[in-house]
């Protein structure tokens, strides 16, 4: 398995979200939203913080975390067979559980990043909206 730019496992007491896929990047970022967010003025914590999974084969995720666990997922036989990786390239990849201590879901991915500022999240935002062509 791949080394990772964080030393697992993680643990964040915060409400996480799927907030963007890119397809064409293979990022999933999860955020959790701050009072610095447009529309989450309630929220307890100050500032956002994301979850950003780099070069994505494979997730099963949920909606919602009431806080978020991250760790290597010991046992492959969920993920086997369901991202088609070859032997060869297995090295390349960190298998990863995704949980908030009730529900588990997987991610498997090249590499991991938390950004404390919110600000990545909102980068890769910008890059997955749809550009629109207005015809006059």
């Amino acid at each position: 398995m791949r080394p990772l730019a964080l030393s697992l496992p993680l643990h964040v007491e915060r409400p996480f979200r799927p907030w963007v896929y890119t397809v064409s990047h293979r990022t999933l970022v999860l955020r959790s939203h701050g009072r610095t967010d447009p529309g989450h003025s309630t929220s307890r914590f100050e500032t956002s913080v994301d979850v950003v999974f780099v070069d994505v084969l494979a997730m099963n995720t949920r909606a919602h975390y009431r806080e978020l666990f991250i760790a290597d997922l010991g046992d492959l036989t969920e993920v086997d067979g369901f991202p088609e990786v070859p032997e060869r390239f297995r090295h390349r990849y960190a298998y990863l559980t995704v949980s908030d201590g009730t529900h588990d879901g997987f991610v498997v991915c090249g590499n991991l990043n938390i950004d404390e500022s919110g600000e990545l999240g909102l980068r890769w935002a910008a890059h997955a909206r749809p550009r629109r062509r207005f015809v006059a």
